[in-house]
């Protein structure tokens, strides 16, 4: 008689939870007939079955592999839940390095702490990243009607305009506290509770505005004070003061004077526009005036300043990025003091207006022609983007470019790869 080689089957888990149940009825024989397997498997799933409980319904089978250091992780994930218990933050980043000590105490050599061994000891500990939750900007019902009148009126009014007498203002609320929006939570918890510094609510205002070739204005930073502070600030930033550290009126008027007047090539421009959104203080009559001495007005209509704004499309997510960077590092390697009860003390208004400067100057071209283009306000020419791949060890640039087939060019402009995610404003 010739062996018939069986085939194996996989089960979905909430079909071993049936087979493990019937069996307490029937049996494992009965059990293993009925579903058509061996009997083997049945005496295996009745084991797993706490674990089998925990798994998705439908998932088949376990690929997750076994800690290598089940020590370390576990002090690890004590570590974790100690914190997230005081309400503190726990990063990813902060779960490597913490693990990386703890690798160091224990004296294993071996260990790494890379991205993926902390996705899978997360997975493994039921461990998941938690965000804040935020509601985006609601757009009008007429949305739709008013971008296509907004953008035939801009179309008249840019008319023999160029591009660099061609700006978009905006202010931006930065804090001088500004840590990741992200934690490390245990799975199913429905509230997230974080202990902060205190200095979240102590922002200050920064009023930026690029030109439609790319090219930027100097930042005007507003402090929340009655007076400017007597610090040495950086040349590339304008400092000011008033007592709710925001824009009003008197400030679009300052800014109007002393920065988008006084801008690259604006003495001998005989034509330019500004855009900006339709906050109280842009569409007073008084600031409407004074506008219209120096350049042609273009108000977006509200709630659209997440369709039309090109600032809130590309470069005010770009730049708080950054400032959030420069933040991190800040805290991160020990640049900050603290006072006598032993809380951190917030950044000085001249490290703020550093930390302005240098990621307003890291702001790439690319990045602002890109919001006047996704707010449909200029029409670029098609230029061909070339990347360019420094790598020593393998090939050289001349090797690698020779390399790509120039039909290849046509399709990079195809792809862009920043994101355009929606802005709340400022209303």
């Amino acid at each position: 008689m010739d062996n018939v080689k069986k085939t194996r089957k996989s089960y979905p888990n909430h079909r071993k939870l049936e087979a493990v149940s019937y069996a307490k009825k029937y049996g494992n024989a009965a059990v293993a007939k009925e579903f058509g397997t061996d009997e083997s498997n049945i005496r295996r799933w009745k084991k797993q079955k706490p674990v089998i409980k925990a798994m998705h319904p439908k998932k088949r089978c376990r690929r997750s592999r076994k800690e290598f250091w089940p020590e370390l992780e576990s002090q690890l994930k004590t570590w974790v839940i100690s914190r997230r218990n005081e309400n503190r933050r726990v990063s990813t980043d902060g779960i490597r390095l913490k693990a990386k000590e703890l690798a160091k105490h224990l004296q294993i050599n071996d260990f790494k702490g890379s991205k993926c061994w902390c996705f899978l000891f997360m997975k493994r500990h039921n461990l998941s990243v938690r965000a804040i939750t935020s509601i985006g900007q609601k757009l009008p019902q007429d949305w739709e009607e008013k971008m296509a009148v907004f953008g035939v009126f801009v179309k008249n009014v840019i008319n023999g305009v160029n591009f660099e007498h061609m700006g978009n203002m905006d202010e931006v609320s930065i804090s001088f506290h500004m840590p990741s929006g992200f934690t490390v939570e245990t799975k199913g918890s429905t509230d997230v509770r974080i202990t902060t510094t205190g200095n979240e609510k102590c922002s200050f205002t920064v009023v930026l505005c690029a030109t439609a070739d790319g090219g930027k204005c100097k930042p005007l930073v507003i402090f929340k004070r009655k007076t400017i502070p007597k610090d040495v600030f950086p040349k590339g930033v304008i400092v000011t003061a008033n007592e709710k550290g925001w824009v009003d009126a008197d400030m679009v008027s300052y800014w109007l004077e002393n920065i988008w007047r006084k801008r690259k090539n604006s003495f001998f421009c005989q034509k330019s526009v500004l855009i900006y959104d339709s906050a109280r203080p842009h569409i007073t009559e008084e600031v409407k005036e004074k506008v219209k001495k120096y350049s042609q007005l273009a108000v977006i209509p509200g709630g659209l300043t997440s369709k039309l704004q090109p600032l809130d499309l590309s470069v005010n997510k770009s730049f708080k990025i950054k400032m959030r960077e420069k933040w991190e590092d800040w805290i991160v390697n020990g640049y900050h003091s603290f006072t006598k009860s032993g809380s951190i003390k917030r950044a000085s208004y001249a490290e703020a207006c550093q930390w302005i400067d240098e990621c307003w100057s890291e702001v790439t071209v690319d990045c602002i022609k890109h919001g006047f283009k996704a707010a449909n306000i200029c029409e670029y020419p098609t230029e061909v983007l070339t990347t360019v791949i420094t790598d020593s060890e393998e090939e050289s640039e001349d090797q690698i470019e020779s390399d790509i087939p120039e039909s290849f060019n046509e399709m990079f402009d195809l792809f862009n790869t920043e994101s355009d995610e929606e802005f709340d404003g400022f209303d």
